[in-house]
């Protein structure tokens, strides 16, 4: 799947209110995607890049990710920041600021390990490398993408739900309700790494918990 697919659903889930509305659209989005990336979706969509349990963190903060969009943009940091605090999140502001170029076709396991490189970076020079290879990436994804790879790494996606609305989504994969939840989340309480629960559920259905 492309990024930009991703984040098409990722823009219909923040602009839902309903839940139940909300595990169809999870749902769909399971049902799309391929066994290989779905895990890496299920965490990039918790804005995640792993379980929490592995302790993975962007260490990307809003300052540096003001330095990246400058630098991406080429704009000033302090205008970025004017439309910051007019707007009240950079998310937005990339939408409103990101200039208009041919976007590459990235797909979701692209996006998603240079996420993961940008996360790892570490020792003398990280910052400077987190922030240019976070200004390269989004200057490489069209603007609606861009939001997303923008509100990921700050832990800002504002999409209201959680693991458990995610277990409700599987469970109306596999059986058209939400029949199946207390299954799924038996599995869970076990593992405890949603996208290991939603990639065994992809490949082998409920049976693939036992």
């Amino acid at each position: 799947m492309e990024f930009a697919k991703l984040s098409e659903f990722l823009q219909n889930l923040e602009e839902t209110p309903s839940r139940n509305k909300m595990i169809e659209i999870l749902a769909e989005l399971f049902k799309v995607s391929d066994r290989d990336e779905i895990d890496k979706i299920c965490y990039l969509s918790l804005g995640q890049l792993a379980p929490l349990y592995e302790g993975i963190e962007f260490n990307l903060a809003e300052k540096m990710m003001i330095r990246a969009l400058a630098q991406s943009f080429n704009l000033s940091e302090s205008k970025i920041k004017k439309h910051s605090k007019k707007l009240g999140d950079l998310g937005d502001v990339v939408t409103e600021l990101k200039p208009k170029t041919r976007a590459l076709k990235l797909s979701v396991l692209q996006v998603y390990k240079r996420l993961y490189e940008i996360a790892m970076e570490g020792g003398k020079g990280s910052v400077r490398r987190k922030i240019s290879k976070m200004a390269t990436l989004l200057g490489e994804l069209d603007s609606l993408s861009a939001k997303y790879a923008v509100r990921i790494p700050l832990g800002k996606l504002r999409l209201g739900f959680s693991e458990l609305t995610i277990m409700d989504a599987l469970s109306w994969m596999t059986a058209g309700d939400k029949s199946k939840r207390k299954e799924i989340e038996e599995a869970y309480n076990v593992r405890a790494d949603i996208g290991q629960i939603v990639r065994l559920v992809k490949e082998k259905g409920l049976k693939g918990l036992a």
